[in-house]
C-alpha cells in the first residue's frame, strides 16, 4: 500500500513539473498597456486556451474581469501567442492574467509598476514668457537705434 501511494506520488509530482514547464506567461506595463506573450513549448495539436486579464480596485478586495482576453489552439509545435491589453479604463492596484486549458499560468502584476510613458518635457511658462519679453525688448531697441 505505502509503495503504490509513493509511486502515486511521484508521478503526480512529474505529471505536475511538466504541466508547469509547457507554459510560460511574460507579461510586462508600460503606461496604460499591459503586453506580453504566452510561450508553449510540449503541447498536444489542438489544446485550447484561454487568456484572461482581471483586476483588483484600489478598495476592493475582489478580482473583477476587465473583458480583455483572447484564445488560441496549438498545433503540436512549440509557439507562442503575444498579446496587448488597454487598461486605461481601469482604476486598479493590482491585475491578474489567467491561462486556462490544459494546463493553467497566471501572473500578477502591480498597478504601480505601470508607469506612464515616456513623454517629453515641455519648457516651463516660467521660463519662456521672460525670456519672449526679453527677445521682443532686445529687438524694439535695436530697431529704435536704427531708425535714429
Amino acid at each position: 500500500m505505502a509503495a503504490v501511494l509513493a509511486a502515486a506520488a511521484s508521478l503526480l509530482s512529474a505529471t505536475t513539473a511538466h504541466a508547469s514547464s509547457d507554459l510560460k506567461l511574460d507579461a510586462s506595463c508600460a503606461g496604460d498597456t499591459i503586453s506580453g506573450a504566452v510561450s508553449y513549448t510540449a503541447a498536444t495539436r489542438g489544446e485550447s486556451y484561454r487568456l484572461d486579464l482581471f483586476y483588483r480596485e484600489r478598495k476592493g478586495p475582489d478580482w473583477k474581469p476587465t473583458g480583455r482576453g483572447g484564445s488560441f489552439t496549438t498545433d503540436g509545435h512549440p509557439g507562442t501567442y503575444r498579446y496587448s491589453f488597454d487598461i486605461s479604463a481601469f482604476d486598479a492596484k493590482l491585475y491578474r492574467l489567467d491561462v486556462s486549458g490544459e494546463h493553467g499560468a497566471s501572473r500578477t502584476i502591480a498597478a504601480a509598476t505601470c508607469a506612464p510613458g515616456r513623454q517629453v518635457p515641455e519648457a516651463p511658462l516660467a521660463i519662456l514668457l521672460p525670456l519672449s519679453l526679453l527677445g521682443t525688448s532686445g529687438l524694439l531697441l535695436l530697431r529704435r537705434r536704427r531708425t535714429v
